[in-house]
């Protein structure tokens, strides 16, 4: 861990950060397993989905989780140390919808057509995201860097921006793995909540998830 007397720095994602972009949404899918949703769904290499994801954040395409201008990056000591993706859930039509044609569009129909063949596995873990809540995605810190407040700071940091621009936003959601234990408590001294859960009795979801239960946390601001 980088001593907690450098200087901490939010900014907003460029295209410069795409790399560490990459980084952090493979990270955060892994969820702290060795099981990458992106690739086991698509059946294809961790590079490869690096490659796509690259292509894709380059698009940039606002209002899903996979989108350079919705990201703030934290730097410390002008080094990227953690980042977090932050949207309007419906601002620009539904997420799900836009994050899936940016999927098919970067993956090709026909591995699409592989991750929907399994969408009867995935169906019991759905959690529908909150139209007009702001919607927290890809939170991740470097290994040497965490334990310095970075999450909480990079969450403070998306709040406070939604305040601003977007006054009527009064609740934030984040959607995670319930067996991810250290994530789960840093949200919770954040001041986010569970207040659903989902399982999948199915242990074959192991195969393409590193969870079988999805909880949603929520907090007011």
């Amino acid at each position: 861990m980088q001593p907690s007397n450098e200087a901490m720095e939010i900014k907003k994602a460029t295209e410069n950060d795409i790399p560490f972009l990459v980084e952090t949404i493979v990270a955060a899918e892994k969820s702290g397993t060795s099981v990458f949703s992106y690739a086991t769904l698509f059946e294809v290499n961790e590079n490869k989905v690096k490659e796509v994801l690259t292509e894709i954040l380059s698009e940039d395409i606002v209002g899903q989780e996979l989108c350079v201008s919705d990201f703030l990056i934290a730097y410390v000591g002008g080094i990227p140390a953690g980042a977090i993706c932050g949207w309007i859930e419906g601002a620009e039509g539904p997420s799900n919808i836009l994050k899936s044609n940016v999927l098919m569009f970067g993956f090709g129909k026909e591995h699409f057509g592989k991750v929907l063949s399994k969408a009867h596995l995935m169906e019991p873990l759905t959690i529908i995201r909150e139209e007009g809540s702001l919607q927290l995605e890809s939170i991740y810190v470097s290994e040497k860097f965490r334990g310095m407040g970075i999450v909480k700071a990079l969450i403070d940091a998306h709040l406070l921006n939604q305040n601003g621009r977007n006054p009527e936003v009064s609740k934030a959601q984040i959607i995670l793995a319930k067996d991810n234990d250290s994530a789960l408590r840093a949200y919770e001294k954040a001041g986010f909540k569970v207040v659903l859960e989902k399982f999948q009795p199915n242990a074959e979801i192991l195969k393409y998830l590193p969870t079988q239960h999805k909880i949603l946390m929520e907090i007011q601001f």
